[in-house]
C-alpha cells in the first residue's frame, strides 16, 4: 500500500500526476496520490485543480506558503498508508515499473530511487548550467550512491516507512531552498535508520535559469552555515570539510576574499557552454565563509 506525496509550488504537474495515476491503477495493492499545492499563484492552482478528476488522486490547496519542509510534514499527516513515497513536483516518470519497484519492497527504513536528467543539452543557453551541474553531481548510478548512502540521499524521489518519517520529520527551521535533504539524512543516520539505494529514477525536468539556480545555491549555503552553527551537520559534507581545513590554518577569510575577487570571471565560466564546476565549488566555499562570519 503506497501513499504518494507530491507538494506543488508554481509548476504544472498534470502530465506527471496523470502518468503516476495510470501506473497506480495497475498495482496489486491500494495506492493514493496526495497532491498539496503550497500557495501557488492562481494560474497554477487553476491548471492543477483538474488533478482531482484522476483515479486515486486527492488534490488539496494551502492558502499559506508552508515551505519545503513543512509541506512534506503536512502531507505525511494526510497519508493513510504506511509506505510514503515523496516526490518533487518537477519530475517525470521514465519507467513503467516505477511504482511496482517500490511496492515490491517489504523490509526497509528509507529507499532512494535516484534522479536522471534529459540526455541532450537544453536548447536555451541559460538552462545549460543547471543541466550540466545536475548531470555531473546528481545523476549518480546506484552502485556509486550505495557506497555513501547518507551522502547520496535526496528528497526528490524516496520511499520511507511512516513510522520512520514520524520519528524524524523534515526540520521546519530550514527555510527556503537547500540542505533540508542533508539534514534529514543526517538525522536518519543519528537515529540508526538505514537508507537503501535502488535503480528507480525520476527525471528532473524543472531545470532553471542560471541566475535563479545560482540564487538558490546561495540560499542553500546560508542554510548550511546555520546548520553548522547548530551542530546539526558534520564534515562528511565536502564543502564543510574544506572550510574547516582552511579555518584550522587561519586562511578561510583570506581564501574567501581572493575567490570573491574573481567572482566576475567565475560567473562568466558558469554561464558558458562548458562551465567549470571547480569554480562553482570555490564560489560556494567563499559564500560559506561569509555566512559563517555573519553568524559569528
Amino acid at each position: 500500500m503506497l501513499s504518494i506525496l507530491i507538494p506543488i509550488h508554481e509548476f504544472d504537474v498534470r502530465e506527471f500526476v496523470k502518468d503516476l495515476s495510470s501506473l497506480s491503477v495497475k498495482l496489486d495493492v491500494p495506492c493514493e496520490l496526495i497532491c498539496l499545492d503550497d500557495a501557488s499563484s492562481e494560474k497554477y492552482r487553476s491548471i492543477n485543480s483538474s488533478l482531482s478528476q484522476l483515479e486515486n488522486v486527492i488534490y488539496r490547496e494551502s492558502e499559506v506558503n508552508l515551505g519545503r519542509s513543512a509541506v512534506r510534514n503536512a502531507m505525511a499527516e494526510l497519508a493513510q498508508y504506511d509506505n510514503l513515497v515523496f516526490l518533487d513536483c518537477d519530475g517525470k516518470v521514465v519507467r513503467k515499473d516505477y511504482l511496482e519497484k517500490y511496492a515490491a519492497i517489504d523490509e526497509y527504513d528509507v529507499v532512494y530511487g535516484g534522479r536522471v536528467y534529459q540526455e541532450d543539452r537544453p536548447v536555451e543557453a541559460e538552462l545549460n548550467f543547471h543541466w550540466y551541474c545536475g548531470m555531473a553531481r546528481e545523476e549518480i548510478p546506484v552502485q556509486i550512491r550505495d557506497k555513501a548512502p547518507y551522502k547520496s540521499f535526496m528528497t526528490n524521489n524516496f520511499m520511507v516507512k511512516k513510522s520512520v518519517y514520524d520519528a524524524i520529520k523534515m526540520d521546519e527551521n530550514v527555510k527556503g531552498y537547500g540542505h533540508e535533504d542533508t539534514l534529514f539524512a543526517m538525522d536518519l543516520k543519528r537515529q540508526g535508520f538505514n537508507i537503501q539505494h535502488i535503480d528507480n529514477p525520476i527525471e528532473h525536468i524543472g531545470i532553471e535559469d542560471v541566475d535563479v539556480f545560482l540564487g538558490k545555491s546561495s540560499n542553500a549555503v546560508a542554510n548550511l552555515a546555520q546548520l553548522m552553527i547548530n551542530k546539526q551537520v558534520d564534515e562528511s559534507i565536502k564543502l564543510i570539510r574544506y572550510y574547516r581545513k582552511l579555518e584550522s590554518i587561519g586562511l578561510s577569510s583570506i581564501a574567501s576574499k581572493v575567490i570573491m575577487a574573481f567572482e566576475q570571471p567565475i560567473m562568466r565560466s558558469l554561464k558558458s557552454a562548458a562551465p567549470n564546476l571547480l569554480w562553482f565549488d570555490l564560489w560556494k566555499l567563499a559564500l560559506l565563509e561569509k555566512e559563517m562570519r555573519k553568524l559569528g
